[in-house]
This record gives C-alpha cells, sequence and structure tokens, in this order.
C-alpha cells in the first residue's frame, strides 16, 4: 500500500504533495498531526542526502517567506517530547532562520530511520535538488545500508534501471573528479565518458582538458575513443614485433613458443615433448 502511494507520487515531488495538506505521501495508517513548532526546537536530518545548500536560492526563499510565510509545512517526526527532527523541507526551515522566524507550521508523523531516509531522497531527486554525487551516494546507501534493491530504488525515484545504473557508475570514478562534478564543473555526462578511457589514463589531466577547452561530452567521448584507437594501435604493433620474435626462435630451436606480455616485460615458454626434445634445446641454446 506504502509503495502503491509512493508510486502515484512520482513526477511531482514530495514537497508538492505536503502542500496538497492530504499527505497522501504518508503511509495512511500513519497518525498525521499538524501543528507549528520553534526553529529551536526543530533539527535537520543528520542523513539528509543533500549536502549542500546554494546561498543564493535560500535567499531568495527566504524574501518569499518574509512576504507571505511558511505555505508548506515542514514534515518531521517527534524525537523527544517537543523536539522534532525533518523528514522533509529543509531548505524552508533554513530560509525561515534567514527571514527572522521564530516558529513555522510541521506535519508531524511517525517514520522510522528508513524512511525518513528514503522521503528524504524523494524530496530532493524528484525535484532534482541533488547534486550528481549527493544522488549517487543516496542511493548507494539505500542498497548498502537499507538493503534495497533496485527495483525498489526504480519505483521510489521514477528512473530507469540504466538511469540508476549511471548514476552509481559516477562513483567508480577519482575522487577529485568527483568533487569536480559535485562542484558543477563538469556533468555527469562527462564523468562517464572518462570512465570509457583506456586504463592508465591521468583521468585527472582528461578532465582537466575537458574544462579548459570546455570540452562538450560528444567532444570528450570522441577524444576517449581516439585513446583507445591510439593504444589499439600501439598494442598491434607490439604483437607484430612479438610474432616475428617467436617465428626466429620456433626456426630455431625447432619447438613451438608462447611468449606471454609484451615487447617491455614478460616469460617465453618452450614446449617439449621428450627429454630427446628438451635435450635437443639445451644444445641449440648453447
Amino acid at each position: 500500500m506504502e509503495e502503491l502511494l509512493l508510486k502515484k507520487s512520482l513526477g511531482k515531488g514530495l514537497g508538492s504533495l505536503i502542500r496538497s495538506n492530504d499527505t497522501n505521501y504518508i503511509n495512511k495508517e500513519e497518525q498525521v498531526k499538524k501543528s507549528e513548532a520553534f526553529l529551536t526546537d526543530i533539527s535537520p536530518n543528520k542523513e539528509q542526502p543533500r549536502k549542500s545548500f546554494s546561498q543564493e536560492p535560500l535567499d531568495d526563499l527566504a524574501e518569499s517567506v518574509k512576504v507571505n510565510g511558511i505555505l508548506q509545512p515542514i514534515a518531521v517526526r517527534e524525537i523527544a517530547n517537543n523536539k522534532y527532527e525533518i523528514i522533509a523541507g529543509e531548505r524552508r526551515w533554513r530560509a525561515a532562520q534567514i527571514a527572522g522566524l521564530t516558529k513555522v507550521p510541521i506535519i508531524v508523523t511517525e517514520a522510522t530511520n528508513e524512511k525518513t531516509f528514503e522521503l528524504a531522497i524523494m524530496e530532493n531527486v524528484q525535484r532534482e535538488d541533488l547534486n550528481p554525487i549527493e544522488e549517487a551516494l543516496a542511493i548507494k546507501e539505500l542498497i548498502e545500508k537499507y538493503s534495497f534493491s533496485q527495483e525498489r530504488i526504480v519505483s521510489i525515484t521514477g528512473k530507469k534501471r540504466t538511469r540508476v545504473v549511471n548514476i552509481l557508475r559516477i562513483l567508480d570514478l577519482p575522487l577529485e573528479i568527483q568533487e569536480l562534478i559535485a562542484e558543477d564543473k563538469i556533468t555527469r555526462g562527462h564523468g562517464l565518458a572518462l570512465l570509457s578511457f583506456p586504463e592508465n589514463t591521468n583521468l585527472i589531466d582528461v578532465a582537466k582538458i575537458i574544462i579548459d577547452n570546455e570540452l562538450s561530452v560528444r567532444q570528450t567521448e570522441k577524444l576517449a575513443r581516439e585513446r583507445k584507437n591510439k593504444v589499439g594501435t600501439k598494442d598491434k604493433k607490439q604483437d607484430i614485433y612479438i610474432e616475428n620474435i617467436i617465428k626466429i626462435l620456433e626456426t630455431k630451436l625447432g619447438s613451438k613458443i608462447k611468449i606471454k606480455g609484451n615487447s617491455i616485460n614478460g616469460k617465453i615458454e618452450i614446449e617439449y615433448k621428450s627429454l630427446e626434445e628438451l635435450n635437443k634445446i639445451i644444445g641449440q641454446i648453447k
């Protein structure tokens, strides 16, 4: 029943559902109480997936709050007597502080840690308020900490499975690259393109090239293909060299030769099937 209610909310964002005041984003069996509370009695959720709040949008929201007040109640759960933790609405809570309010309207409901985190992600992801790294880390936490399946993540975020997979893939990038994505210096698309570069590529250097030359995602993907082709050509030349060495050794020793590795390092295997063949090979080497 709960997931059915969540599915109905997809595309609208948790905030719009709160604003409707019918609280259909919460299981109907949970008791909901509308009230107001002092800002000092409300604390943010420590596991809020959103880690950064841009100051300019907050200031704009604060100006609106000064004129219109808080039109959309903050969803909270009670953690002690008249002490609350935010489930959804931390931006409004922060804006209210900037606007100089002392009290804000709240909706009090019961929610587990898992449910609180899930609803916080719904609010942020549906509104696309999370940066790509925050979004990936939040989904990763749902999987690792709360054992969410990909099917359940798809159902609560409204994103296709391939989209979820790509969201998580950027966590395979070096931390320096992840920081660039979080700071919006490069996009998630650039990050995915970087993952297609050949192994041993210095991705930090490539990221600097992207930023300095303002490369698009398509241009970055093209650069990755060029690098792969270059590496492939180099390997092919090395293979021809190794093949020539194998022919020379087989002609000289009269045995089948295998070379594992490349022209820089590797090992040579000489095949023999009898003591007579081994003695013959030793004689040729001497």
